[in-house]
Protein backbone atom coordinates (compact mmCIF):
# COMPACT_ATOMS: atom_id res chain seq x y z
CA UNK A 1 0.00 0.00 0.00
CA UNK A 2 1.37 3.66 -0.94
CA UNK A 3 2.88 6.03 2.05
CA UNK A 4 1.09 8.71 3.75
CA UNK A 5 2.18 11.17 6.12
CA UNK A 6 1.50 12.75 9.16
CA UNK A 7 -0.84 15.86 9.58
CA UNK A 8 1.07 18.22 11.19
CA UNK A 9 4.88 17.35 10.69
CA UNK A 10 4.94 15.87 7.01
CA UNK A 11 6.26 12.58 7.86
CA UNK A 12 6.30 9.64 5.76
CA UNK A 13 4.53 6.65 7.03
CA UNK A 14 6.42 4.09 5.14
CA UNK A 15 3.10 1.85 3.13
CA UNK A 16 3.55 -2.14 3.78
CA UNK A 17 6.07 -3.09 0.87
CA UNK A 18 7.09 0.40 -0.41
CA UNK A 19 10.25 1.47 -1.01
CA UNK A 20 12.21 -1.52 -1.86
CA UNK A 21 15.58 -1.39 -1.49
CA UNK A 22 15.48 2.48 -0.37
CA UNK A 23 13.37 2.39 3.20
CA UNK A 24 16.31 4.01 4.69
CA UNK A 25 16.79 7.04 2.81
CA UNK A 26 13.25 8.20 3.73
CA UNK A 27 13.90 6.87 7.12
CA UNK A 28 16.84 9.29 7.50
CA UNK A 29 14.92 12.15 5.82
CA UNK A 30 11.97 11.69 8.76
CA UNK A 31 14.58 11.80 11.47
CA UNK A 32 15.47 15.11 9.63
CA UNK A 33 11.79 15.99 9.82
CA UNK A 34 11.48 15.06 13.21
CA UNK A 35 15.03 17.04 14.61
CA UNK A 36 13.62 20.23 13.14
CA UNK A 37 9.82 20.01 14.49
CA UNK A 38 11.46 19.65 17.89
CA UNK A 39 14.74 21.50 18.48
CA UNK A 40 15.24 23.66 14.56
CA UNK A 41 15.84 27.04 14.67
CA UNK A 42 15.60 28.80 10.78
CA UNK A 43 16.40 32.21 9.69
CA UNK A 44 13.29 33.59 7.94
CA UNK A 45 14.63 36.16 5.26
CA UNK A 46 11.16 38.63 4.75
CA UNK A 47 10.59 40.92 2.12
CA UNK A 48 7.71 42.84 0.24
CA UNK A 49 4.63 42.29 2.67
CA UNK A 50 4.09 38.99 2.59
CA UNK A 51 5.57 35.61 3.16
CA UNK A 52 4.36 31.83 3.23
CA UNK A 53 5.39 29.40 5.71
CA UNK A 54 4.98 25.87 4.15
CA UNK A 55 5.11 22.20 5.72
CA UNK A 56 5.44 20.22 2.94
CA UNK A 57 5.04 16.82 3.40
CA UNK A 58 7.83 14.16 3.42
CA UNK A 59 11.05 17.29 2.77
CA UNK A 60 12.50 19.60 4.80
CA UNK A 61 10.85 23.03 4.94
CA UNK A 62 10.85 26.11 6.70
CA UNK A 63 7.28 25.36 8.37
CA UNK A 64 8.78 22.71 10.45
CA UNK A 65 11.59 24.79 12.39
CA UNK A 66 10.07 25.30 16.16
CA UNK A 67 12.01 28.07 16.40
CA UNK A 68 11.60 31.33 14.14
CA UNK A 69 14.09 34.14 13.35
CA UNK A 70 12.82 36.51 11.13
CA UNK A 71 14.99 38.82 9.16
CA UNK A 72 15.54 40.55 6.13
CA UNK A 73 13.94 43.74 4.97
CA UNK A 74 10.16 43.95 4.67
CA UNK A 75 8.93 47.03 2.84
CA UNK A 76 5.66 47.35 5.37
CA UNK A 77 3.73 44.95 8.12
CA UNK A 78 4.27 41.90 7.05
CA UNK A 79 1.12 39.27 6.55
CA UNK A 80 3.04 35.46 7.16
CA UNK A 81 0.61 33.01 6.56
CA UNK A 82 0.56 29.09 7.93
CA UNK A 83 0.62 26.85 5.33
CA UNK A 84 -1.38 24.14 5.09
CA UNK A 85 -4.12 25.58 7.24
CA UNK A 86 -5.09 22.00 8.40
CA UNK A 87 -1.75 21.43 10.44
CA UNK A 88 -1.23 22.18 13.62
CA UNK A 89 1.99 24.09 15.19
CA UNK A 90 3.69 25.31 17.61
CA UNK A 91 6.19 28.04 16.91
CA UNK A 92 8.89 30.13 19.26
CA UNK A 93 9.27 33.58 17.32
CA UNK A 94 11.47 36.74 17.34
CA UNK A 95 10.56 39.09 15.28
CA UNK A 96 14.44 40.76 14.31
CA UNK A 97 13.26 43.12 10.92
CA UNK A 98 11.92 46.83 11.44
CA UNK A 99 8.18 46.16 10.69
CA UNK A 100 5.39 44.49 12.10
CA UNK A 101 4.52 40.88 11.57
CA UNK A 102 1.25 39.28 11.48
CA UNK A 103 0.52 35.74 11.60
CA UNK A 104 -2.39 33.77 10.20
CA UNK A 105 -3.86 30.43 9.15
CA UNK A 106 -7.16 30.86 8.04
CA UNK A 107 -10.39 33.65 8.79
CA UNK A 108 -9.59 33.08 12.56
CA UNK A 109 -8.01 34.75 14.68
CA UNK A 110 -4.28 36.15 14.26
CA UNK A 111 -1.20 37.27 16.21
CA UNK A 112 0.83 40.76 15.54
CA UNK A 113 4.64 41.08 17.07
CA UNK A 114 5.94 43.94 16.72
CA UNK A 115 9.64 45.11 15.64
CA UNK A 116 11.79 43.81 18.09
CA UNK A 117 9.81 41.46 20.30
CA UNK A 118 8.83 38.15 20.20
CA UNK A 119 6.05 35.39 21.26
CA UNK A 120 5.10 31.86 21.69
CA UNK A 121 2.22 31.03 19.13
CA UNK A 122 0.42 27.82 18.04
CA UNK A 123 -2.12 27.55 14.90
CA UNK A 124 -5.56 25.62 16.06
CA UNK A 125 -5.18 23.61 11.93
CA UNK A 126 -8.95 24.30 11.82
CA UNK A 127 -8.63 24.56 7.76
CA UNK A 128 -10.34 28.13 6.26
CA UNK A 129 -11.33 29.49 9.50
CA UNK A 130 -8.00 28.17 11.58
CA UNK A 131 -6.92 30.83 14.15
CA UNK A 132 -3.31 31.86 15.51
CA UNK A 133 -3.10 32.47 19.25
CA UNK A 134 -0.54 34.08 21.29
CA UNK A 135 0.15 32.20 24.08
CA UNK A 136 2.79 34.40 25.50
CA UNK A 137 -0.35 37.06 26.56
CA UNK A 138 -1.47 33.77 28.62
CA UNK A 139 1.12 33.00 30.78
CA UNK A 140 0.66 35.67 33.87
CA UNK A 141 -3.02 36.92 32.88
CA UNK A 142 -4.83 36.60 36.20
CA UNK A 143 -1.57 35.68 38.30
CA UNK A 144 0.19 37.12 40.99
CA UNK A 145 3.96 37.69 41.51
CA UNK A 146 5.06 37.75 45.26
CA UNK A 147 8.43 38.61 46.91
CA UNK A 148 10.57 38.90 43.79
CA UNK A 149 11.88 41.93 42.73
CA UNK A 150 11.70 43.39 39.00
CA UNK A 151 14.84 44.92 37.78
CA UNK A 152 18.23 44.45 36.17
CA UNK A 153 20.45 46.50 34.89
CA UNK A 154 17.95 47.05 31.85
CA UNK A 155 14.42 46.42 33.86
CA UNK A 156 11.94 44.94 32.01
CA UNK A 157 8.24 47.23 31.51
CA UNK A 158 5.00 46.37 33.37
CA UNK A 159 1.84 46.41 31.42
CA UNK A 160 -1.56 46.16 32.80
CA UNK A 161 -4.69 47.34 33.49
CA UNK A 162 -4.37 47.66 37.19
CA UNK A 163 -1.04 47.79 39.81
CA UNK A 164 -2.05 47.75 43.53
CA UNK A 165 0.18 48.59 45.74
CA UNK A 166 0.80 50.90 49.25
CA UNK A 167 3.67 52.42 48.14
CA UNK A 168 4.78 52.92 44.49
CA UNK A 169 7.68 54.68 44.28
CA UNK A 170 9.32 56.27 41.02
CA UNK A 171 13.37 56.97 41.00
CA UNK A 172 12.98 59.30 38.26
CA UNK A 173 9.44 59.71 36.58
CA UNK A 174 6.29 58.55 36.36
CA UNK A 175 5.35 58.62 32.63
CA UNK A 176 2.13 57.64 30.52
CA UNK A 177 2.68 55.42 27.62
CA UNK A 178 2.46 58.32 25.05
CA UNK A 179 1.87 62.00 25.36
CA UNK A 180 -1.51 62.38 26.85
CA UNK A 181 -2.32 58.80 26.79
CA UNK A 182 -2.79 58.34 30.39
CA UNK A 183 -4.77 60.06 33.19
CA UNK A 184 -4.15 60.30 36.54
CA UNK A 185 -7.29 59.30 38.35
CA UNK A 186 -10.86 58.83 37.05
CA UNK A 187 -14.48 60.87 37.19
CA UNK A 188 -15.38 58.34 40.17
CA UNK A 189 -12.00 57.64 41.35
CA UNK A 190 -10.64 61.10 42.56
CA UNK A 191 -6.86 61.67 44.15
CA UNK A 192 -6.51 63.00 47.41
CA UNK A 193 -4.01 65.25 48.36
CA UNK A 194 -1.35 66.30 45.73
CA UNK A 195 2.26 67.93 47.82
CA UNK A 196 4.32 69.60 45.21
CA UNK A 197 7.61 70.80 47.00
CA UNK A 198 9.00 74.13 47.15
CA UNK A 199 9.98 75.80 43.39
CA UNK A 200 9.10 73.00 41.41
CA UNK A 201 6.44 73.50 38.90
CA UNK A 202 3.55 72.14 37.38
CA UNK A 203 3.40 72.48 33.67
CA UNK A 204 1.01 72.45 31.01
CA UNK A 205 1.32 72.17 27.04
CA UNK A 206 2.88 70.28 24.74
CA UNK A 207 5.80 73.02 24.90
CA UNK A 208 5.20 73.24 28.98
CA UNK A 209 3.95 77.05 27.38
CA UNK A 210 1.88 77.41 31.04
CA UNK A 211 3.46 76.68 34.37
CA UNK A 212 2.38 77.02 38.15
CA UNK A 213 4.81 76.95 41.01
CA UNK A 214 5.08 78.10 44.82
CA UNK A 215 7.92 80.60 44.42
CA UNK A 216 9.55 80.04 47.93
CA UNK A 217 13.26 81.61 46.63
CA UNK A 218 11.50 84.57 45.33
CA UNK A 219 8.07 86.19 46.17
CA UNK A 220 6.79 83.38 48.42
CA UNK A 221 3.83 83.12 46.11
CA UNK A 222 1.74 80.84 43.82
CA UNK A 223 3.17 82.01 40.56
CA UNK A 224 1.32 81.57 37.29
CA UNK A 225 3.26 81.34 34.18
CA UNK A 226 1.10 81.87 31.23
CA UNK A 227 -1.97 83.52 30.25
CA UNK A 228 -4.90 82.49 32.29
CA UNK A 229 -9.18 82.08 31.16
CA UNK A 230 -11.98 82.36 32.85
CA UNK A 231 -14.96 81.17 31.47
CA UNK A 232 -17.96 83.47 31.17
CA UNK A 233 -20.06 83.79 33.92
CA UNK A 234 -17.44 81.87 36.08
CA UNK A 235 -16.53 83.61 39.82
CA UNK A 236 -13.00 84.28 40.77
CA UNK A 237 -13.83 85.11 44.87
CA UNK A 238 -11.91 85.75 48.00
CA UNK A 239 -12.51 85.53 51.22
CA UNK A 240 -13.37 81.86 52.92
CA UNK A 241 -16.79 83.89 53.28
CA UNK A 242 -16.44 84.72 49.46
CA UNK A 243 -17.51 88.11 50.18
CA UNK A 244 -15.84 89.49 47.03
CA UNK A 245 -16.29 87.81 43.66
CA UNK A 246 -14.52 88.95 40.48
CA UNK A 247 -16.57 87.77 36.90
CA UNK A 248 -16.66 88.43 33.12
CA UNK A 249 -21.03 89.27 33.17
CA UNK A 250 -21.52 87.44 30.06
CA UNK A 251 -25.20 86.85 30.36
CA UNK A 252 -25.45 89.60 32.09
CA UNK A 253 -23.69 93.35 30.99
CA UNK A 254 -21.01 92.20 28.99
CA UNK A 255 -18.20 93.24 31.55
CA UNK A 256 -15.69 92.61 34.39
CA UNK A 257 -18.15 92.80 37.19
CA UNK A 258 -16.72 93.15 41.11
CA UNK A 259 -18.80 92.10 43.24
CA UNK A 260 -19.24 92.29 47.33
CA UNK A 261 -17.96 95.47 48.19
CA UNK A 262 -15.48 98.22 47.11
CA UNK A 263 -11.63 97.92 45.39
CA UNK A 264 -9.50 100.33 47.38
CA UNK A 265 -6.10 101.20 45.56
CA UNK A 266 -3.62 102.49 47.91
CA UNK A 267 -2.03 106.02 47.95
CA UNK A 268 0.44 106.56 45.18
CA UNK A 269 -0.09 103.13 43.77
CA UNK A 270 -0.38 102.89 39.96
CA UNK A 271 -2.83 100.69 37.98
CA UNK A 272 -1.22 99.88 35.06
CA UNK A 273 -2.35 99.54 31.12
CA UNK A 274 -0.28 97.94 28.14
CA UNK A 275 2.52 94.98 28.27
CA UNK A 276 5.25 98.30 28.57
CA UNK A 277 3.06 99.84 31.24
CA UNK A 278 2.85 102.64 28.64
CA UNK A 279 -0.60 104.49 30.76
CA UNK A 280 -1.16 104.46 34.15
CA UNK A 281 -3.57 105.64 36.82
CA UNK A 282 -2.99 106.83 40.51
CA UNK A 283 -3.95 108.98 43.37
CA UNK A 284 -1.27 111.20 43.64
CA UNK A 285 -1.31 111.62 47.73
CA UNK A 286 2.34 112.83 48.42
CA UNK A 287 2.45 114.91 45.64
CA UNK A 288 -0.68 117.28 44.21
CA UNK A 289 -3.68 115.24 46.47
CA UNK A 290 -4.93 114.55 42.67
CA UNK A 291 -5.83 111.61 40.76
CA UNK A 292 -3.24 111.66 37.30
CA UNK A 293 -3.21 109.71 34.78
CA UNK A 294 -0.24 109.37 32.71
CA UNK A 295 -0.48 108.56 28.77
CA UNK A 296 -2.77 109.50 26.33
CA UNK A 297 -6.48 108.87 26.25
CA UNK A 298 -9.26 108.23 23.60
CA UNK A 299 -12.77 108.49 24.06
CA UNK A 300 -14.14 105.99 21.58
CA UNK A 301 -16.60 107.05 19.13
CA UNK A 302 -20.15 106.50 19.97
CA UNK A 303 -22.41 108.37 21.96
CA UNK A 304 -20.20 109.53 24.82
CA UNK A 305 -20.00 112.94 26.67
CA UNK A 306 -16.75 114.59 29.09
CA UNK A 307 -19.05 116.80 31.58
CA UNK A 308 -17.03 118.63 33.94
CA UNK A 309 -20.09 119.82 36.48
CA UNK A 310 -17.55 122.35 38.32
CA UNK A 311 -16.81 124.47 35.40
CA UNK A 312 -17.10 128.10 35.82
CA UNK A 313 -15.34 131.56 36.38
CA UNK A 314 -13.27 129.90 39.53
CA UNK A 315 -13.04 125.84 38.68
CA UNK A 316 -13.39 123.41 36.17
CA UNK A 317 -11.13 123.10 32.71
CA UNK A 318 -7.43 124.04 32.87
CA UNK A 319 -4.97 123.66 30.06
CA UNK A 320 -1.55 123.90 31.17
CA UNK A 321 -2.45 124.88 34.64
CA UNK A 322 -4.66 127.76 33.19
CA UNK A 323 -8.32 127.80 33.74
CA UNK A 324 -10.14 127.95 31.06
CA UNK A 325 -12.78 131.22 31.65
CA UNK A 326 -14.91 130.83 28.12
CA UNK A 327 -18.02 129.32 28.59
CA UNK A 328 -19.60 127.07 27.15
CA UNK A 329 -21.79 129.09 24.73
CA UNK A 330 -18.46 131.49 24.33
CA UNK A 331 -16.67 128.80 23.00
CA UNK A 332 -19.57 127.07 20.60
CA UNK A 333 -18.88 130.85 18.27
CA UNK A 334 -16.22 128.13 16.95
CA UNK A 335 -18.91 125.80 15.83
CA UNK A 336 -18.32 125.31 12.08
CA UNK A 337 -14.70 126.36 11.92
CA UNK A 338 -13.31 124.52 8.94
CA UNK A 339 -9.68 125.68 9.51
CA UNK A 340 -7.42 127.24 12.11
CA UNK A 341 -8.74 130.64 13.33
CA UNK A 342 -5.70 131.98 13.40
CA UNK A 343 -4.99 130.94 9.72
CA UNK A 344 -8.69 132.37 8.43
CA UNK A 345 -7.73 135.49 10.21
CA UNK A 346 -4.26 135.40 8.46
CA UNK A 347 -6.17 136.10 5.54
CA UNK A 348 -7.66 139.40 6.64
CA UNK A 349 -4.33 141.13 7.14
CA UNK A 350 -2.06 142.75 4.51
CA UNK A 351 1.23 143.02 4.50
CA UNK A 352 1.31 145.57 6.94
CA UNK A 353 0.11 143.72 9.46
CA UNK A 354 -3.77 145.83 9.47
CA UNK A 355 -6.58 143.41 9.46
CA UNK A 356 -8.92 144.42 6.60
CA UNK A 357 -11.86 145.64 7.78
CA UNK A 358 -15.13 143.98 6.80
CA UNK A 359 -18.25 145.41 8.59
CA UNK A 360 -22.05 144.66 7.41
CA UNK A 361 -22.21 145.67 3.07
CA UNK A 362 -18.84 147.08 3.35
CA UNK A 363 -15.64 146.23 2.63
CA UNK A 364 -12.07 148.59 3.11
CA UNK A 365 -9.05 147.64 1.03
CA UNK A 366 -5.58 149.10 2.19
CA UNK A 367 -4.06 150.60 -0.81
CA UNK A 368 -1.07 147.87 -1.04
CA UNK A 369 -3.56 145.14 -0.94
CA UNK A 370 -1.95 143.73 -3.81
CA UNK A 371 1.04 142.11 -4.23
CA UNK A 372 4.41 144.87 -5.45
CA UNK A 373 6.70 141.90 -6.80
CA UNK A 374 9.11 141.61 -9.46
CA UNK A 375 7.27 138.03 -10.30
CA UNK A 376 3.70 139.53 -11.31
CA UNK A 377 4.96 141.42 -14.10
CA UNK A 378 5.80 139.98 -17.68
CA UNK A 379 6.29 141.22 -21.02
CA UNK A 380 7.34 139.38 -24.73
CA UNK A 381 5.98 139.07 -28.27
CA UNK A 382 3.49 136.33 -28.87
CA UNK A 383 0.00 134.97 -31.11
CA UNK A 384 -1.52 134.73 -27.79
CA UNK A 385 -1.53 134.93 -23.93
CA UNK A 386 -3.27 133.52 -21.89
CA UNK A 387 -3.58 134.51 -17.79
CA UNK A 388 -2.87 131.43 -15.05
CA UNK A 389 -2.55 131.68 -11.30
CA UNK A 390 -3.50 135.16 -10.93
CA UNK A 391 -6.36 137.26 -12.65
CA UNK A 392 -3.96 139.75 -14.80
CA UNK A 393 -3.67 143.39 -16.73
CA UNK A 394 -2.26 142.87 -20.26
CA UNK A 395 -1.90 146.06 -22.83
CA UNK A 396 0.41 145.88 -25.54
CA UNK A 397 0.11 146.40 -30.02
CA UNK A 398 0.64 144.06 -33.07
CA UNK A 399 4.63 144.25 -34.17
CA UNK A 400 3.26 145.06 -37.60
CA UNK A 401 1.70 148.43 -39.28
CA UNK A 402 -0.80 145.79 -41.07
CA UNK A 403 -4.70 146.36 -39.44
CA UNK A 404 -5.28 143.64 -36.69
CA UNK A 405 -8.12 142.50 -34.61
CA UNK A 406 -7.53 140.87 -31.46
CA UNK A 407 -10.09 138.12 -29.82
CA UNK A 408 -10.81 138.03 -26.31
CA UNK A 409 -12.05 134.49 -24.90
CA UNK A 410 -13.38 134.09 -21.28
CA UNK A 411 -15.25 131.14 -20.39
CA UNK A 412 -14.98 129.74 -23.75
CA UNK A 413 -17.06 132.54 -25.30
CA UNK A 414 -14.50 134.81 -27.31
CA UNK A 415 -15.31 138.18 -28.50
CA UNK A 416 -13.26 140.18 -31.16
CA UNK A 417 -11.62 143.53 -30.23
CA UNK A 418 -11.08 145.45 -33.14
CA UNK A 419 -8.60 148.36 -32.55
CA UNK A 420 -7.64 149.46 -36.04
CA UNK A 421 -7.76 153.23 -36.25
CA UNK A 422 -7.64 153.06 -40.26
CA UNK A 423 -4.32 153.87 -40.40
CA UNK A 424 -2.17 151.08 -42.30
CA UNK A 425 0.78 152.69 -41.11
CA UNK A 426 0.58 152.79 -37.74
CA UNK A 427 0.55 149.94 -34.76
CA UNK A 428 -2.45 148.51 -33.52
CA UNK A 429 -2.96 148.73 -29.72
CA UNK A 430 -4.81 146.80 -26.68
CA UNK A 431 -5.56 146.69 -23.26
CA UNK A 432 -7.63 144.24 -21.38
CA UNK A 433 -8.50 142.32 -17.75
CA UNK A 434 -8.53 138.76 -18.34
CA UNK A 435 -9.29 136.83 -15.31
CA UNK A 436 -8.22 133.15 -14.68
CA UNK A 437 -7.81 131.04 -17.48
CA UNK A 438 -8.87 133.94 -20.11
CA UNK A 439 -6.92 134.61 -23.41
CA UNK A 440 -6.67 137.18 -25.73
CA UNK A 441 -5.33 136.47 -29.43
CA UNK A 442 -4.39 138.26 -32.43
CA UNK A 443 -6.01 138.03 -35.69
CA UNK A 444 -2.49 137.68 -37.65
CA UNK A 445 0.85 138.01 -36.95
CA UNK A 446 2.03 138.97 -33.01
CA UNK A 447 1.96 141.16 -31.01
CA UNK A 448 3.97 142.61 -27.92
CA UNK A 449 2.68 142.86 -24.53
CA UNK A 450 3.38 143.70 -20.79
CA UNK A 451 1.13 142.12 -18.38
CA UNK A 452 0.79 142.71 -14.57
CA UNK A 453 -0.88 139.86 -12.73
CA UNK A 454 -3.34 140.44 -9.59
CA UNK A 455 -1.70 138.81 -6.76
CA UNK A 456 -2.69 139.63 -3.34
CA UNK A 457 -0.58 141.30 -0.87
Amino acid sequence: MPSTYTSNGGIEKIGQGEQSGAWGTTTNNNFDIIDRLTNGVGAITLSGTTHTLTTSDGSLSDGMYKVLVLGGSPSGTNTITIAPNDADKLYFVKNGTSQSVIFTQGSGANVTITTGKGAIIYADGAGSGAAVIDLTALFLNSQAIDGAVIGGTTPAAITGTTITGTTITASTALVPDASGGADIGTTSLEWGDVYIADDKKIYFGNDQDVSMEYDEDGTNTLLVSGDITMADDKKLYFGTGKDISLEYDEDGTDTLLISGTDVTIADDKKLYFGTDKDVHIEYDEDGDNVMVLSGGVKFADGATDVDIASHDTSNGLKLGGTLVTATAAELNYSDGVSSNIQTQLNTKVDTAGTALDISGTTMSLETDFLSNSSSAIGSGTASSYTASGSPTFISGKNTSTSTATFTVTVGGSGNTLDMGDGDSGTYDTFATFLPVGGSIAISSGTFSYVAVKMIPG
